[in-house]
């Protein structure tokens, strides 16, 4: 049997596949709101959560290519490559339509649902395509410093994207613009795994049809895997979201009456876009650095970098409100959120960078031959839970409003429930045997300790 060899400008091309990705993903959700402020005046902040929650369902559901790609391709570009190169065009094709027309009037927020929902359909599917691809050709001591080097280039993408990019256009009033280089740097990103060699694959026709499929939602043992993905993902874009505005109010950038979000004294679109794309980008940066450590971590013990960054997120969160309380005024505000922004990325890259790892091992372990399939499950749930969560933000805000115009208090309440859903993720988390998804050397270590 010849011996798979992984070449070293593979990692370059999964990395800018994910930079890219991160650009797609990272101009709707940066850009967009400022945009909005510039067209309308402003933007109502329970709309435009409940809007993202449903343009991001593609990811929740990506798992049906997944079960198609791991079934076959073709004969000579092999089974992922067609999927992604596929929908990487479908999805460009939606970044064209929205750079020929937008409206400007309240109907934009159904039409940018429509724009940003079919080219999350092209970004997702093509996603899930290379996710199997990694799983096939990264060796297992490699996997989790790639997942790291792939996470974090999409949160450098998503900022670069929101700060670079989306300044320069919004600036020049040429959106259009930075919509058509969009999609074209889609079509390019989904082209270069065209240069990656496919292992030889055998039993993915006779397994997908089988029982092995069917398990995945009748196992018990899943179940727990599928708690604990789903509320991994809840507060990943809730939280960060609602703590911006808390950084941002004393700040004296927004103003959020209720749930309509407008621009305080002289700041501009351009202006909320620079405030909004350096918060991001301090939480790029904690996401690139904490994630090299998680992947490191991971790669000695899958489980002490999942516990370790666990219990470090869950109180986080609920202290993250206490320096508003004390200290307010720009300069304090600032100061705190810059540090405060820096941390959340961090641990959110390292908890994502740590369970995907998990999650590719339980793939791996459970699914050999529907690995593709099993993980693009796991990973969907983990974004049905991001998405769930943007859309309970939407509707926490529209029923606190009617008790309290105080956003602190807002912002604690959600704090509190991101925390609480994170305890009962790594609750759920503990109750998977380890021996699913452990490395060797650390599972023969206890095994020695146990019985010396």
């Amino acid at each position: 049997m010849e011996q798979y060899e992984y070449k070293k400008y593979y990692s370059v091309i999964f990395i800018l596949f994910y930079l890219i990705q991160g650009f797609v993903q990272g101009i709707p959700y940066l850009v967009f709101q400022p945009y909005l402020t510039k067209i309308l005046g402003g933007y109502n902040l329970n709309i435009w959560m409940i809007l993202w929650g449903i343009s991001q369902i593609p990811w929740a559901i990506k798992m049906i290519v997944g079960i198609f790609n791991d079934r076959g391709g073709t004969k000579f570009y092999g089974r992922r490559f067609p999927w992604i190169i596929s929908f990487g065009i479908f999805g460009a094709i939606w970044w064209f339509l929205l750079a020929v027309y937008l409206p400007k009037d309240q109907s934009i927020y159904l039409f940018l649902l429509i724009y940003i929902f079919f080219i999350m359909i092209g970004m997702a599917f093509a996603d899930t395509a290379l996710d199997g691809l990694i799983l096939d050709v990264v060796p297992k001591n490699k996997l989790a410093r790639i997942q790291g080097y792939t996470w974090a280039m999409m949160l450098v993408g998503m900022g670069a994207g929101g700060m670079l990019l989306g300044l320069i256009f919004l600036s020049l009033d040429a959106m259009p613009v930075l919509f058509i280089l969009t999609g074209i740097l889609m079509i390019f990103a989904c082209f270069l795994p065209y240069f990656i060699k496919e292992p030889a694959s055998k039993g993915q026709e006779s397994d997908i049809k089988g029982r092995p499929l069917i398990s995945m939602f009748t196992k018990l043992k899943n179940w727990k895997i599928i708690l604990y993905t789903f509320l991994a993902g809840v507060q990943a874009l809730l939280i960060l979201e609602f703590f911006k505005y808390v950084v941002l109010i004393p700040m004296g950038v927004v103003n959020v009456d209720e749930t309509l979000v407008s621009l305080a004294g002289g700041t501009s679109p351009e202006g909320y876009l620079n405030w909004n794309s350096a918060f991001y980008l301090l939480n790029g940066i904690g996401t690139f650095i904490f994630s090299m450590i998680a992947g490191k971590i991971a790669d000695i013990s899958r489980k002490k970098a999942v516990t370790i960054f666990y219990l470090v997120y869950i109180p986080f969160c609920l202290i993250s409100i206490v320096p508003f309380i004390f200290f307010i005024g720009f300069l304090p505000a600032l100061i705190m959120g810059f540090i405060f922004m820096f941390i959340f990325g961090g641990l959110q890259g390292a908890l994502v960078v740590s369970n995907q790892t998990i999650r590719a091992d339980l793939s791996k372990h459970e699914y050999p031959t529907l690995k593709s399939t099993f993980y693009a499950f796991l990973v969907s749930l983990s974004n049905l839970g991001q998405n769930v969560g943007s859309i309970l933000g939407g509707i926490i805000i529209t029923i606190a409003v009617i008790f309290t115009s105080n956003f602190g208090l807002i912002y604690f309440l959600v704090s509190a429930f991101c925390a609480l859903c994170l305890l009962l993720s790594y609750i759920l988390f503990r109750t998977i045997d380890v021996g699913d998804y452990e490395l060797d050397h650390v599972l023969q270590g206890e095994e020695d300790i146990l019985f010396a």
